[in-house]
């Protein structure tokens, strides 16, 4: 009687393709940590970044003012926009985000250190926080769960009537340099 032919895998095909999955594992888990690591620096950067613009938005839209009020505790911090209408703060925020929503692990710092606010106008020009507290010009974003962090800022440019020009901001780069679009203004650097 003739056998027919078999099918499948031994054992050892087995545990040799177990043996390289778990090699290619090892070699993909430290880069796959700094992925991650530094995605959460860019979602903190981006929800920073668009909670400017949204407070400035918002002052734009109803020609009144609007305030951006950041919270800069790790993991549970986050930021609010709140708006002035005929001439008396709103006590429900235009939009919220927390920090959790993407960015736990991420660590914000504000220019200066005791900033926590900035104000726009009906224009979008920055104006004056009405309790007389720092405006804030810059927040830096960084990981410290990471071993070499791609950090990034926020620069908010506060020279005065002229309009608000925030972007987003590469520390690592060349300061005021006119060439790279990323590079950061010296005082958010």
């Amino acid at each position: 009687m003739k056998r027919g032919s078999q099918t499948g895998f031994t054992l050892i095909e087995l545990l040799i393709a177990l043996a390289i999955f778990g090699f290619l594992i090892l070699l993909a888990g430290p880069m796959y940590g700094q992925f991650m690591g530094n995605h959460q620096i860019r979602n903190g950067t981006d929800a920073m970044l668009n909670g400017v613009q949204q407070a400035q938005g918002a002052a734009v839209s109803h020609n009144a003012l609007a305030r951006l009020v950041v919270d800069f505790t790790t993991g549970t911090g986050g930021w609010r926009v709140l708006q002035t209408i005929d001439g008396a703060e709103s006590a429900t925020p235009v939009q919220i985000y927390k920090v959790h929503e993407g960015a736990d692990r991420a660590s914000f710092t504000p220019v200066p250190a005791d900033a926590t606010q900035i104000t726009f106008d009906g224009f979008g020009r920055i104006v004056p926080n009405v309790d007389a507290s720092s405006t804030l010009t810059c927040i830096k974003v960084t990981n410290s769960n990471v071993s070499n962090p791609h950090n990034l800022n926020v620069a908010i440019n506060v020279t005065g009537l002229t309009l608000s020009r925030t972007k987003l901001c590469d520390p690592a780069l060349p300061k005021d340099d006119p060439t790279e679009p990323l590079s950061c203004p010296t005082a958010c650097s």
